[in-house]
This record gives C-alpha cells, sequence and structure tokens, in this order.
C-alpha cells in the first residue's frame, strides 16, 4: 500500500516481505491499546443489545468491524514497517480525547462511544502512520454506526420509523464494507488535507442537521398534581411494573387528571442521579405495548400565553390512538427534546420528567391536542 504521510521510510518497498524482527510491534501494540477508552464502553452497549429493543441489533457493525479489522490487519503492519509516529495526528487524538471526557462529564453514552471510536482510530494514526488509518477507515465507520443510541438519534431527528432507521444504518455499513475491500484491493490514499476538509465539512453539516430545532426551550413548566386546580380532577394511581423498572432509582408518579370534559393519564419523573436509568418517553411506551406512528419535537402555545416545547408522540395503544405531551424541566428551563434534556442534566440540579397522554376520543388528533392544551394551561 502507498502510504501518504510525509514521514514514509523508503527503505522497505512495499513489495518485499518484511523480516519480524522489523516488525515494530511496540507500535502496533500501543495502536491496540489506544482501543482501551472504547473497550470502557463495551458492558454498557452488550446490555442495551439485551434489553433495548432499538439498540438489540448493533452487534452485527460491531461483528463487521472485527472481519474488517482482521481483512485490514496485513495493510496496517505494512505502513507500520514504513512508517515512524505521525505527530501530525495529535490535534486529532487531543479531539477525540475531549470527546470521550465530554461523553464521560456529562454521562452521555453515545458522545463516549464516538469519542472512544475516534481515539483508537486516531491512536492507530499517529502509531502506525496515515496509511494504517486511511485502510482502517471503513472498518471505524462501522463499528461507529453501533453506537448506543444511534438508532432513537435517527428515528426522532427525521422522523422515520425504527426500522427504517436500522435498515439505512445496513446500507451505510454495507458500503463501508465494499469501500474496506477497494482500499485492500488498491494502493488509493487520499491525501490527509482532502480527507480533514472533508470530514470538517461533513462533522458541520452534519450538527446543523441534527441540532435543528431539537434545543428550543421555555420557562420552567411544573404542574403541581398533588393540588387539584379549580375543576380538575386528579387522582394518583398505582404504578405499573413496567414503570417501576423503567425508572428504577427515580422518584414516578401516576395521575389520572380530568377536567369533566376531558381526561389523561399523567406520569411525573423526579429525576435520580443515574441518568442511565431515564429513557425516551417511546421506550417506555413500546415496553407497555403501544406502536409509536410518529414523534417530533414542537413548540406550543398553551391559551393563556406561555410557551411549552414538548416532544409530541402520535401513538396506538390498545388499538386505540393516543397522543402524548413530554417535556423536561430543570432549575431554569422547559426542554422538549430528550437529547437537549440529556446534554443539559446535571446530578447537582433537580430535573423531571412530565408526561401526558390522552384517547383520541372523536377520532381528531388536532381536538386531542386542544385539549390538553387547555388542561395544561390550567395548572
Amino acid at each position: 500500500m502507498r502510504n501518504a504521510s510525509e514521514n514514509v521510510e523508503s527503505s522497505v518497498p512495499a513489495s518485499e516481505s518484511v523480516p519480524a524482527a522489523s516488525v515494530p510491534w511496540m507500535r502496533l501494540a500501543g495502536a491496540f491499546l489506544a482501543g482501551i477508552p472504547f473497550f470502557c464502553t463495551l458492558p454498557y452497549s452488550v446490555g442495551s443489545w439485551r434489553n433495548s429493543p432499538m439498540d438489540r441489533l448493533n452487534w452485527i457493525f460491531h461483528l463487521l468491524f472485527v472481519l474488517m479489522a482482521a481483512c485490514s490487519a496485513p495493510s496496517v503492519k505494512d505502513s507500520a514497517v514504513r512508517s515512524k509516529p505521525d505527530w501530525f495526528a495529535l490535534p486529532a487524538v487531543a479531539a477525540a480525547a475531549a470527546m470521550y471526557a465530554a461523553g464521560l462529564v456529562k454521562h452521555i453514552y453515545l458522545v463516549r462511544i464516538l469519542g472512544g471510536v475516534g481515539f483508537w482510530w486516531t491512536g492507530i494514526w499517529f502509531f502506525c502512520g496515515w496509511g494504517a488509518a486511511w485502510v482502517m477507515l471503513p472498518a471505524f465507520g462501522a463499528l461507529a454506526l453501533g453506537s448506543t443510541s444511534s438508532t432513537y438519534l435517527l428515528r426522532s431527528r427525521f422522523l422515520i420509523s425504527s426500522m427504517t432507521a436500522l435498515i439505512c444504518k445496513l446500507a451505510a455499513a454495507v458500503i463501508c464494507v465494499a469501500v474496506c475491500m477497494v482500499f485492500i484491493l488498491t494502493e488509493f490514499v487520499m491525501k490527509r488535507e482532502v480527507f480533514w476538509f472533508l470530514l470538517a465539512a461533513g462533522v458541520i453539516l452534519t450538527g446543523t442537521v441534527l441540532s435543528r430545532g431539537g434545543a428550543a426551550s421555555a420557562a420552567p413548566f411544573r404542574p403541581d398534581l398533588t393540588v387539584a386546580p379549580e375543576g380538575v380532577q386528579i387522582v394518583e394511581l398505582p404504578l405499573t411494573e413496567d414503570t417501576i423498572r423503567f425508572f428504577e432509582g427515580s422518584e414516578a408518579h401516576q395521575y389520572q387528571v380530568a377536567d369533566g370534559v376531558f381526561e389523561c393519564n399523567a406520569l411525573v419523573v423526579k429525576c435520580g442521579s443515574d441518568i442511565h436509568k431515564i429513557h425516551p418517553a417511546s421506550h417506555c411506551m413500546r415496553s407497555g405495548g403501544a406502536e409509536i406512528r410518529s414523534e417530533s419535537v414542537v413548540m406550543h402555545k398553551l391559551p393563556d400565553g406561555r410557551s411549552l416545547p414538548v416532544t409530541e408522540i402520535h401513538a396506538n395503544l390498545r388499538g386505540f390512538p393516543v397522543v402524548t405531551f413530554v417535556w423536561y424541566t430543570g432549575p431554569a428551563e422547559t426542554i422538549g427534546s430528550f437529547f437537549a434534556f440529556r446534554r443539559k442534566w446535571s446530578a447537582s440540579d433537580e430535573w423531571r420528567s412530565y408526561q401526558f397522554a390522552a384517547f383520541v376520543q372523536d377520532g381528531s388528533e388536532e381536538s386531542a391536542r386542544k385539549m390538553l392544551l387547555d388542561l395544561l394551561s390550567k395548572f
């Protein structure tokens, strides 16, 4: 393979076999050990394969990574033989380490996993040269596709079904496999400068798309369901086993709320110190047998003029359509997006999750939405 980095040692022709004594085993070991941060995330990922319906098939992408890495290993070794440590990689190593640390501090496993993937790949670049990093790029792309919550992120941001999101990921993985074979069978290596320009453009574009509309916030809105407003009846209900399991470590209360014309169910969760036990509402609804038809972040206006950002979920439960509002309220703001809530959550602050769900009684989801907003305006 032709190495594109500037520190290529030309004393060892690519076509000649490399004596075992000349193989830089220490640098190859360093490249492997750069995967330790990623390895530390594997127990959580394996748990999600068992417990999360949307993450259950992510093991496929990890298996593809192992197969592609095994096929690419000879090219990586050849690149390491012909190269010295590439100090040009250090800024990329630092950026990946910062991403991993941010995920660790903010308790966001998706960010932490992607940071671990990036740190491992940039570690290979540093120890084995740009040629090795380039040939391993498709394998690490497949590994990134297996990140926990990646299916949910695609589904919620692009308003597609979980199956469609999974199919998109599998299609991307097939492309990674094809590109991997091309890289192994040819000597093509893109220049580092061109690659980083394209990567920077892709990151900016992806960040713009993923952040669009998701972080809208409003003043704190904390309905107190222990005190019924005038004309409203509130009855606390016993928690189901699924609810107790989903919100283990947090304080949850379930209510039936009615105003004589309209009634709905409400779930209020005082988030505990383990953010990983707080799940998107659609996860909880699926465990209860609901079929999610759509899910989007919407900024609503209550009749009294207050703004309320919510995740609005349209689903079928036991054969009946249901409209659900979900939002998250901290000490200074209310957020409708689960991912924005995860970014801003802190164990030192008190956050509450609110979920109001109403069956569609007259076939009109717009009517159910309006009655939910009218009811909430009374708090």
